[in-house]
């Protein structure tokens, strides 16, 4: 009997730590290391023996970097963790290693009136298939959604599992820094241009193929598979209109939290949804703001 209340007692505590930690992550107020333990364990594995590092089938000279490093360091530059994530393992030989996301934010860019602003997002994995890579990520203030914008995969090339030092790490920051300004022109830009009927149903063509990525699927055949109107629809009058970041943004909002109908393979009308593995919702989100960057 005692054991049993004792049990209860640990998953109220722990139902408590969660919703404490989702609360913040909504709130986008910074995670301390036991909270980022919590959503995201894989992130806090301290070390990896030789016996690991072989049977993952990884190079003899393949150094071992904590995640939990890279996010301490982070830190120190003023960019805050506010969420974290990992991929289910599919493997029980890799479960513990897989690919997993940090979202990080620095308040020196939550300016005053600004309806976006910038995002860090740091993937890494510790099976060899991830080297760190930072991504540029927008967040949008009107609809508490998250945009990844294509930039140059920072991490991919110069900081593989080979070495790592706090100037490396700061060096690409840097560089990540040196494209925000860059980026946000460019929304900017987006801003400003307006698309034809026909183009608007171009870009949703285009972005549907991202989901629908079959060889049988292409630009001639996706609208009778995807209902285009429903890429294109407005959920809020910040994106009513024909211009390309409103366009963008709904198409986008639309393919990445399955707010549209398609045809399935039973012929009848089926609603899609959410991309919920965020290596995949990076693909996309790049592939989209690659499509918006070519109307600029």
């Amino acid at each position: 009997m005692a054991n049993n209340l004792e049990d209860q007692l640990e998953i109220q505590r722990q139902q408590a730590v969660r919703n404490t930690i989702d609360a913040k992550v909504e709130a986008h107020q910074g995670l301390n290391d036991s909270e980022i333990e919590v959503i995201c364990p894989v992130a806090f594995k301290e070390t990896m023996s030789k016996t690991e590092i072989a049977n993952l089938g990884l190079s003899k000279h393949y150094s071992f970097v904590p995640t939990s490093k890279v996010i301490n360091d982070l830190r120190t530059m003023g960019w805050n963790p506010v969420d974290a994530v990992q991929i289910k393992s599919r493997k029980k030989s890799t479960n513990g290693y897989q690919k997993h996301m940090v979202t990080f934010e620095n308040d020196s860019y939550k300016i005053e009136g600004a309806t976006e602003y910038p995002q860090l997002l740091l993937t890494n994995s510790h099976d060899g298939d991830n080297a760190f890579t930072l991504s540029a990520g927008i967040f949008r203030l009107v609809c508490s959604n998250g945009l990844v914008i294509k930039t140059e995969d920072y991490g991919t090339s110069r900081l593989v599992h080979k070495g790592y030092s706090f100037e490396a790490i700061q060096d690409l920051v840097n560089d990540f820094v040196a494209t925000i300004d860059e980026t946000l022109t460019r929304i900017t830009a987006m801003k400003e241009v307006e698309l034809t009927k026909t183009q608007q149903m171009e870009f949703a063509k285009a972005a549907a193929l991202l989901r629908f990525t079959e060889k049988s699927y292409n630009e001639q055949n996706i609208s009778d598979v995807v209902d285009l109107d429903d890429l294109l629809s407005v959920e809020r009058k910040e994106d009513a209109g024909d211009g390309l970041w409103e366009v963008y943004n709904r198409v986008q909002e639309s393919i990445v939290q399955g707010s549209f109908h398609y045809i399935g393979g039973n012929k009848k009308s089926r609603k899609a949804r959410p991309i919920k593995n965020f290596k995949q919702s990076i693909h996309v989100n790049k592939k989209l703001s690659e499509l918006a960057f070519a109307y600029v």
